[in-house]
């Protein structure tokens, strides 16, 4: 089927609308565009653009200066977009890769924590190569477009495929991501504003597409910390593992200390789990391993969002 038309609407509508002033559409440089969509894989846009793409590039303007930084350096400068994972994942790529970034997106996807479509926005908005960008907005379009209620992955990427304009990626895959963020909305799409909507078979009901996911319950974690101050100083433990490994965080135990004391109790949310955290406080650490931090020290290091609640319950102030 030929939708040249649809096409030709998406690239009318980005010149029109389109946000062209987003700092990572103003670059051809893969770094640059590679930071914005490993810090977009799991934030808003504006949180990005506000708080962290700028501050971050300017601590480390080149991926050769990633590689060259410590992993406490890039988490703390990480701290506050979450999904730790992210910043880990670039300074191994950034010891692989220095000092250039590839740009095929099969080289791309051998790199830590590139998915498909993470290798495919750098392939077309860096080098313009003609691949088709499948993000949550762009997920969207296409079910509502095609009418499609299945979420499987092969289908959605026919899709993508099908649609792509070839001969401007550029603008086609920002204009789609635009579309989706801005007009194709979740529960209240603006149907009126969209280009697709002379031929998008779901028009009559978008909400309808795609079938709806069946909810989970989220699963509570219950983690015991201690709480060891001396002389003003922190009792603290870098934290090991894939999740927010290279964190530090007080230290956790699997039972509430018999002589301690519980001082407070933390709840805090992430993506597929709550965490309830109760803080002990006991006087000695009884061969706790960890290293005594004061104040200045643990404004220089990385702490999780749940550490700097924990700290502000008990009204520690750094």
């Amino acid at each position: 089927m030929n939708y040249s038309d649809i096409r030709l609407a998406i690239a009318n509508w980005y010149a029109l609308n389109g946000r062209h002033d987003l700092p990572w559409r103003r670059t051809d440089d893969p770094y640059r565009i590679y930071i914005s969509e490993m810090m977009l894989q799991q934030t808003q846009v504006k949180t990005v653009l506000e708080r962290f793409y700028g501050p971050f590039l300017e601590r480390f303007p080149t991926l050769q200066s990633v590689a060259d930084a410590s992993l406490d350096d890039l988490l703390h400068a990480w701290q506050g977009l979450g999904y730790y994972r992210r910043a880990r994942y670039i300074h191994e790529t950034a010891k692989r890769c220095a000092p250039d970034l590839p740009t095929e997106p099969e080289a791309l996807m051998k790199l830590p924590g590139i998915g498909k479509s993470t290798a495919h926005a750098i392939a077309a908005f860096a080098a313009h190569r003609p691949v088709a960008v499948l993000d949550a907005n762009v997920r969207r379009i296409l079910h509502r477009f095609f009418a499609q209620k299945s979420r499987s992955e092969k289908i959605l990427w026919n899709l993508a495929e099908t649609l792509l304009d070839r001969t401007n990626p550029y603008t086609y895959n920002q204009a789609m991501m635009d579309i989706g963020a801005t007009v194709c909305l979740p529960k209240a799409p603006l149907c009126g504003r969209c280009p697709l909507a002379t031929r998008c078979r779901g028009k009559s009901d978008p909400l309808a597409y795609p079938a709806p996911a069946q909810k989970k319950r989220r699963p509570i974690k219950h983690q015991i910390y201690l709480w060891v101050e001396k002389q003003g100083k922190i009792l603290m433990q870098k934290r090991k593992g894939e999740m927010l490994g290279g964190l530090w965080e007080l230290p956790a135990v699997e039972k509430a200390p018999s002589e301690g004391k519980k001082v407070a109790e933390v709840v805090h949310d992430y993506t597929h789990f709550r965490r309830i955290a109760e803080i002990y406080e006991v006087k000695e650490e009884k061969g706790v391993e960890g290293e005594w931090l004061g104040k200045a020290d643990l404004r220089d290091i990385a702490l999780s969002s749940l550490e700097r609640k924990i700290f502000e319950k008990l009204h520690f102030t750094l």
